[in-house]
């Protein structure tokens, strides 16, 4: 395999060399994807039913001393101008709301006290200003990655790494569905940023957004912080967090709102019998998750065993990630790798949809990093990264539900087993890769090193 271009590859200026001329092209076709299906979507379907739009209500109901986590208070305070359903006031009344739709969703307080300031404004507002943050905070991330991965803004490897970023899939739907896991992976992203620059503070504050939002994915980035013994950083941010949870159990307690009792509910229906969430053959859409359940549950036939296991195979791979942690070196090259490697490996024990898998472009990040080793590792990175260009087990459902695969190939067990939950077989794959590298690379460097 060729080596991909590094950082003083071919300069964008130069109109002359076909590969500036394959990468503009490649930056401007993704560009125009990443538009159509993310920002013209998001405006397109602004009136109807998205993530953000639960949340949402939800502060609202945190600053106003109601209980969030009440399906009867969100049926309360649904705004006027966002799409009124008919299901709602049905599945309210007979407790199925939760279980059907995921809402009101699982947030912790810590979110709420974060997205109370948009939470007051018209639902019109407060949507198209989550949309412009995204938009802005993903353009910030971009430009980080670039400088992440030690790459000139003109080099060619600069515009390819920008491309494959735009191009990343999990990243349009995020956009379309509003979710908050998009605002989380990129404020972790300039957070590393701004870390490797030694701004504690500036780093601090972002990552404690990050985790305060969303814990199953921003407190990856601490833990990182925490094993590399970045200890004012890590402070500042557990500080911050403890002051928004401080925050969020002081409304509740001011207003001697009852609000536990419902957030532990929802969390409980949301992971044994919530549809989003069931990774079984109940669950249509079961193909849009990513964890590791999805591709257990055949072979066990049991959710329990396959939630045991799942969680098992997470514990190993998070053992092997702090043990390769202990053997890396705290520079540029390994901080992307470590990174990386905890961003994959969080993904497969817990629930998550596809959206989440924008936590990829810090693998992509590495294999664009200007580092001279690993660059066999780093081809088959990109390899494995390349299905997330495409929603591909939405697509296959989609194929699936309307005919377009027989259903001769559709029942195969392999095609169930291996084909339909791919994006799952990657990100299992791509994690072992990435273990590996931090495990195994470091010792055979230090051995050469000593001959």
């Amino acid at each position: 395999m060729e080596p991909l271009p590094q950082g003083g590859g071919p300069n964008i200026s130069s109109q002359r060399d076909p590969w500036t001329i394959v990468c503009l092209a490649l930056l401007l076709l993704a560009g125009a994807e990443f538009v159509v299906r993310g920002p013209l979507r998001a405006i397109q379907h602004s009136t109807q039913f998205n993530d953000f739009l639960s949340p949402d209500i939800q502060a609202n109901a945190w600053t106003r001393g109601l209980d969030p986590y009440s399906p009867q208070t969100l049926l309360r305070l649904w705004p006027e101008g966002a799409a009124h359903f008919t299901f709602l006031p049905i599945e309210v009344a007979d407790g199925s709301l939760i279980a059907k739709r995921g809402i009101p969703t699982a947030y912790p307080l810590t979110a709420l006290v974060l997205l109370a300031p948009l939470s007051r404004l018209p639902w019109s507002v407060a949507n198209a200003l989550w949309l412009t943050l995204n938009l802005g905070l993903f353009a910030t991330m971009v430009c980080a990655l670039v400088a992440l991965a030690g790459l000139s803004y003109r080099s060619g490897a600069a515009t390819l790494l920008a491309a494959l970023t735009l191009a990343l899939a999990p990243f349009h739907t995020g956009i379309v569905t509003g979710n908050v896991a998009l605002m989380v992976i990129e404020l972790g992203v300039i957070a590393v940023w701004t870390a490797r620059r030694h701004y504690d503070v500036t780093s601090a504050i972002l990552l404690a957004v990050s985790a305060g939002l969303k814990p199953q994915i921003g407190l990856c980035f601490l833990l990182y912080y925490l094993l590399r013994r970045r200890w004012r950083l890590v402070g500042i941010a557990l500080a911050l967090l403890f002051l928004l949870t401080a925050l969020g159990l002081l409304r509740m307690q001011l207003s001697h709102t009852p609000w536990l009792g419902n957030y532990l509910n929802d969390n409980r229906v949301l992971l044994e019998r919530g549809i989003l969430a069931n990774f079984t053959p109940i669950n249509p859409m079961r193909f849009g998750l990513i964890n590791l359940q999805v591709v257990l549950y055949p072979f066990v036939g049991n959710v329990d065993q396959a939630n045991a296991l799942a969680i098992s195979m997470g514990l190993v791979l998070v053992g092997v990630w702090v043990f390769g942690m202990q053997r890396t070196r705290s520079c540029n090259e390994f901080e992307l790798l470590g990174l990386s490697a905890i961003a994959v490996v969080s993904l497969l024990p817990v629930y998550h949809r596809f959206y989440d898998a924008a936590l990829l472009v810090l693998p992509l990040c590495w294999v664009f990093s200007s580092c001279e080793r690993s660059r066999f590792a780093r081809g088959v990175a990109l390899l494995l990264m390349l299905p997330f260009l495409i929603p591909g087990g939405t697509l296959l459902e989609t194929m699936q539900d309307s005919g377009s695969i027989p259903a001769t190939l559709a029942n195969r067990w392999w095609w169930q087993t291996f084909v339909m939950p791919h994006e799952v077989w990657v990100l299992l794959l791509l994690s072992i890769l990435l273990l590996y590298e931090m495990t195994y690379r470091p010792a055979q460097g230090n051995q050469e090193s000593a001959m």
